[in-house]
């Protein structure tokens, strides 16, 4: 009799409360790393180090050699693994590659994705030494822009053809193996993600994946043949063979396909066949408890061998959830810790697999790694569900907490993010023995205004932002997390190969999975202003003097100061402040300021100031907050780490001349601000992180703050 070891409730109840100790950002006493998240990684295996952000493996013929495709920061390459010795026998560099990587029928041919390169690589492979062979152009350098970029590629069972997903154009780009010529050109939906044959090849499957479908074409003129409705954003498909002959009510399947949406908690099945025919069997949840909000993002998949066990990437869990799918209900039986955002699992020929963890075994460079670990039995499997479930530290409990009284006396939020530097860079000697003073390279001449709200408010010393950069950090203030697309996106456009910057809205697959704290706070009714968030600027103002030509979201459409100027470092931050007092005028002679109000600032120290001090001064004073946090991690080395930052509250119910040690994070900021204001976390991010309760006072102290003009 089978035994189902963890589902549902099962899993909540396996979490036992632990007190609370002092928290920091890196390797942990007892073993593993603590994220700058509050979550922990606590990978089990081998880690093989190989390069930043691994994102597809493929094992060769013989079972000896996983061959890894490192896409991010650092230039494009691929690794060969020795299976057998668990190490990297060599690293080939790609002149780019995103995702695509694909063994030919004999083993003897590899061919990359070649990102902005708008190409197709050709490796030969031999006896686990892979060699530069020809470069397949698609599109010819001179004519190139942004949009030409090539993803993931296929090869047809048969070895004659090549399929290349050109994602920004919407199609599949289908070239001669043998000649490298393009002999057809498929239209697809938006942003193909993953291409897939079904066994025999007679038809393949594309998940789009901005629409959230997936398409069948015909191979052999490349028809449609249908397509079919998931989970928002569809990534990876697996295909299982397995048969049902069918009935009156239901048709006949030939194979089972299962599509990962990195935006849902699930992986969908359905029953396929050659014929086109398509039916949804079931929607697999991979959430660790019943009540957890979004925020898994299951992106990969992976099957045993012996085709019964489904292995389901969960990146934003850093786990792996193991799925029985032997008998025709799927049950999720357990989890496998791994390490930092995962991005794919392979089966090998021994029964181990082999986890690609994108951001690796944590520390300061993020470099990727591979975990190889053998497949759990189901007491190994129990044992490491409870790790995965310790490493957490959301709760379904935590839903359910009622804010301190103190956060019901605020009656208005603002919140500011702004361009970051570390703490040590700003703040580093505010406090004597805080941090190496060595490393305040702005120091109190530069900053004075959040030196000295760090003095007269609450001084966070022990604060840490999520983002590594401006376009996942924005992400991750706004939403509680950083979308796929962003995560796996954002290192080839910050290395400058694919450059564009399309992560703060307008690009259809970049969307978190529920929203932004603006579109739920639209759903709760409150009212807002936004300044500055999402918005594209004109060359130059029109006659009215509106800088704004349009903004990225509708939600925020209907509520930007459209005088407001949003990202453009060669505009004084100043004269935004100005835009924002003005406003802050009007409210105060018809009585009313929005509840919630959302403000982008650059680097200016005075402007800050000036806001605190405008709204301090203003008759809402007493019922408000301003929340102020950096966007990311890429200003700089701290001596704790690169994403500690400084971070304020400043609030007539702050405390004052205090200093708040407690690990809090933009997560943190976020939960705060949505106990303030009546809203549901947005992911199990913001669900489980500590509330800044303990920054706060019950009683108010409304003197209000000067700001300290520019230091020469």
């Amino acid at each position: 009799m089978k035994k189902t070891i963890i589902t549902g409730a099962v899993l909540a109840g396996l979490l036992i409360s632990q007190p609370a100790a002092r928290e920091s950002v890196g390797p942990l006493p007892g073993g593993g790393y603590l994220l700058n998240s509050g979550w922990k990684i606590t990978p089990v295996g081998t880690q093989i180090a190989v390069d930043t952000l691994p994102m597809s493996s493929v094992v060769s013929r013989d079972g000896k050699y996983l061959l890894v495709l490192n896409g991010g920061y650092h230039p494009p390459s691929i690794s060969v693994i020795d299976l057998a010795a668990g190490t990297e026998l060599s690293r080939v560099r790609v002149p780019d590659a995103w995702l695509g990587l694909a063994l030919s029928p004999k083993g003897d041919q590899v061919y990359v994705g070649g990102g902005s390169k708008a190409s197709v690589y050709e490796f030969l492979f031999r006896n686990g030494i892979l060699a530069e062979s020809r470069t397949i152009t698609i599109i010819p350098e001179a004519k190139r822009t942004w949009e030409d970029f090539i993803g993931d590629v296929a090869m047809s069972p048969d070895g004659r053809l090549i399929y290349a997903a050109d994602i920004y154009h919407n199609r599949l780009v289908v070239i001669n193996a043998q000649t490298g010529t393009i002999t057809a050109v498929v239209k697809t939906g938006r942003r193909p993600y993953r291409i897939a044959f079904l066994p025999g090849g007679k038809s393949y499957l594309v998940s789009n994946w901005a629409d959230g479908n997936l398409s069948q074409f015909q191979t052999s003129d490349n028809a449609t043949m249908g397509t079919i409705r998931t989970g928002p954003h569809p990534t990876d498909i697996l295909v299982r063979p397995g048969k049902n002959t069918g009935d009156d009510k239901d048709p006949a399947w030939e194979y089972r396909v299962f599509v990962a949406a990195a935006n849902t908690n699930s992986v969908y099945s359905y029953g396929a066949s050659d014929a086109g025919e398509f039916k949804q069997l079931e929607t697999i949840n991979v959430a660790m408890t019943p009540k957890e909000p979004l925020g898994m993002t299951p992106s990969a998949l992976g099957l045993s061998n012996d085709g019964k066990q489904l292995y389901v990437v969960c990146s934003d869990a850093n786990a792996i959830a193991v799925a029985d799918v032997s008998e025709d209900r799927t049950h999720v039986r357990g989890f496998i810790p791994v390490g930092w955002y995962p991005t794919a699992v392979t089966s090998l020929p021994d029964g181990r697999i082999a986890v690609l963890n994108g951001k690796g075994y944590a520390g300061k460079m993020q470099t990727g790694n591979v975990g190889l670990t053998p497949a759990p039995d189901e007491a190994k499997l129990f044992e490491y569900s409870q790790t995965v479930l310790a490493n957490s530290p959301y709760k379904d409990s935590k839903l359910g907490e009622a804010p301190p009284d103190v956060l019901s006396k605020i009656k208005h939020v603002i919140y500011i993010v702004k361009e970051n530097r570390t703490y040590d860079a700003v703040l580093g000697d505010v406090k004597e023995g805080n941090g190496d003073a060595s490393l305040a390279s702005f120091g109190e001449k530069l900053t004075p205004n959040q030196h000295k709200l760090a003095r007269e408010f609450v001084l966070l010393d022990n604060f840490y932002v999520s983002g590594d950069a401006s376009g996942d950090g924005y992400n991750w203030s706004t939403a509680a997390i950083a979308s796929d697309y962003v995560q796996k996106l954002g290192p080839n456009s910050y290395a400058d190969r694919r450059k564009q910057d399309d992560f703060e809205g307008g690009e259809p697959a970049a969307g978190p999975p529920a929203g932004y704290i603006w579109s739920n706070a639209k759903m709760a009714g409150l009212s807002m202003r936004n300044y500055g968030f999402f918005v594209d600027l004109l060359e130059k103002p029109d006659a009215k003097g509106i800088q704004i030509e349009s903004v990225r979201d509708p939600v925020l459409a209907q509520v930007t100061n459209m005088k407001y100027r949003g990202s453009d470092s060669n505009y004084p931050d100043i004269e935004r402040v100005k835009v924002f007092q003005q406003e802050l005028s009007e409210f105060e002679a018809k009585g009313q300021m929005p509840k919630l109000i959302l403000m982008q600032l650059g680097t200016d120290d005075y402007a800050l100031g000036k806001v605190v001090e405008s709204v301090s001064k203003s008759k809402f004073w007493p019922e408000t907050a301003i929340f102020i946090v950096g966007d990311g991690a890429q200003g700089g080395a701290d001596h704790v780490d690169a994403h500690r930052s400084p971070a304020f509250i400043v609030s007539p119910y702050t405390k004052r001349g205090a200093v708040d040690n407690s690990m809090y994070n933009t997560l943190s900021m976020l939960r705060t601000i949505e106990m303030i204001l009546g809203l549901r976390p947005m992911t199990h991010f913001d669900g489980g992180a500590s509330p800044m309760t303990s920054t706060f006072q019950a009683v108010a102290n409304t003197v209000p703050y000067t700001a300290e003009a520019p230091r020469q």
